[in-house]
């Protein structure tokens, strides 16, 4: 299933939000740890103007992608790359330790971190165009 994942402010998870043709947009699922193949990493422009200019936050970053069950095993898929997106910082998701920017990926992981329970996302195969 293709999906539209992002972090969920009220429920504290991460929400997934169909992007199927019967079901797009319509939220199918919430969960604390979603993996994702063929990952992009989208902000929208005018919700991020809109986070700029009123101070406050919305919905408008997501990672798109198809969900899978896990990572396969293999030493191609083993670099995790720690990925970041704050709006007053830059108009992209972005590698955390470069701040390079960050479009697709072959896989990407969503998950809550074990001691704060913020959400963590990771690429594996990272693109990016810059």
């Amino acid at each position: 299933m293709k999906v539209a994942v992002y972090y969920n402010l009220h429920k504290h998870v991460f929400s997934l939000q169909s992007r199927d043709k019967e079901t797009y947009g319509r939220v199918v699922e919430h969960s604390e740890h979603v993996i994702l193949k063929n990952a992009n990493f989208v902000v929208r422009k005018k919700g991020r103007e809109k986070v700029l200019k009123e101070k406050t936050k919305n919905v408008h970053a997501f990672v798109v992608g198809e969900v899978i069950q896990g990572l396969p095993s293999g030493k191609e898929h083993s670099t995790e790359v720690p990925v970041v997106y704050n709006p007053y910082k830059g108009p992209s998701f972005v590698k955390k330790t470069t701040k390079e920017p960050v479009y697709d990926s072959d896989y990407a992981v969503l998950r809550l971190g074990p001691l704060d329970n913020k959400p963590l996302v990771s690429a594996y195969k990272v693109s990016h165009y810059d």
